[in-house]
């Protein structure tokens, strides 16, 4: 009961909840700026949420034991690498003129991407 309650405690965390609002505000200010409802500043309101995960990141960081660390280090080194598959993709897509990617989801991928390989990580530790 005790490994149910450390991997479920994990997802309320500081890091886990900036990391999840600031994809959800990305997604909803994109689709927002998109279509018109508000002005195109407004497209730099992620950028809060981004700073604010950085900077729990780091603070969490320092206070991890190794175990933690390597489950972060290992979660954001398969966010990395898939991010970088995803820009790879979309290069290619763009540099053969089928298509234009969406550049500008690049950061919510990585977000989405982050998260996932932490929950993974996580569970495979746990």
């Amino acid at each position: 009961m005790t490994a149910n309650r450390t991997f479920s405690s994990r997802f309320t965390r500081p890091v886990f909840l900036w990391a999840v609002a600031a994809a959800l505000t990305e997604v909803l200010v994109t689709w927002l700026v998109v279509h018109g409802h508000v002005p195109r500043w407004l497209g730099l309101l992620p950028v809060v949420p981004y700073m604010l995960f950085f900077a729990a990141m780091v603070r969490s960081v320092l206070k991890m034991d190794e175990m933690q660390k390597r489950i972060c280090l290992e979660s954001a080194s398969v966010a990395f690498l898939l991010t970088l598959i995803i820009t790879a993709f979309f290069g290619g897509i763009e540099q053969a003129g089928v298509g234009r990617p969406p550049w500008e989801e690049v950061g919510s991928f990585m977000m989405l991407l982050w998260a996932c390989s932490y929950a993974v990580s996580a569970w495979r530790y746990r």
